[in-house]
């Protein structure tokens, strides 16, 4: 499988990734995976994204798929834990994940600066955490890593 960055992000394409991840990383292409998107939504999503790399923006089964077969380098980015969950069901296996902005709304609580889960979500990542998948909670790479298993599992 191609995947060479998993992230977690409800604002999808950003300044973040644009600016902060994209540049240091060998990516051919993002996959983005959302279960209902518009061609507005599409063609914004296109536009925040320089013209040298690749998009695709696949619902949860198409893309499990797709980077199954994909021979491309892969950023593959997750608007929510619940599409990850799904992904994993859909047979993508992950070594690592980046939770880099899942903000607040009710019924979550602060994790990170960026990071705010629900008591279910937090059970998912502990669960993935417990299965050998390293969760790492950085906004940018220049920040400290911040390993998910320590704050969550300890």
């Amino acid at each position: 499988m191609p995947v060479s960055f998993t992230r977690v992000d409800d604002r999808l394409i950003h300044g973040q990734i644009v600016q902060g991840w994209l540049p240091g990383m060998k990516i051919d292409e993002l996959v983005v995976v959302l279960e209902h998107a518009d061609s507005l939504s599409k063609n914004l999503m296109r536009l925040a994204l320089p013209p040298e790399y690749g998009l695709k923006v696949l619902n949860v089964r198409a893309a499990a798929d797709y980077v199954k077969h994909s021979s491309s380098r892969i950023f593959l980015l997750f608007e929510s834990l619940d599409s990850l969950g799904q992904a994993v069901k859909e047979g993508i296996n992950f070594k690592s994940i980046n939770i880099g902005g899942l903000h607040y709304r009710e019924g979550r609580d602060k994790i990170l600066t960026d990071v705010y889960l629900t008591p279910q979500e937090r059970g998912f990542v502990k669960n993935l955490i417990n299965s050998g998948v390293d969760i790492d909670g950085r906004s940018v790479p220049k920040e400290p890593h911040a390993d998910l298993k320590d704050i969550l599992c300890s």
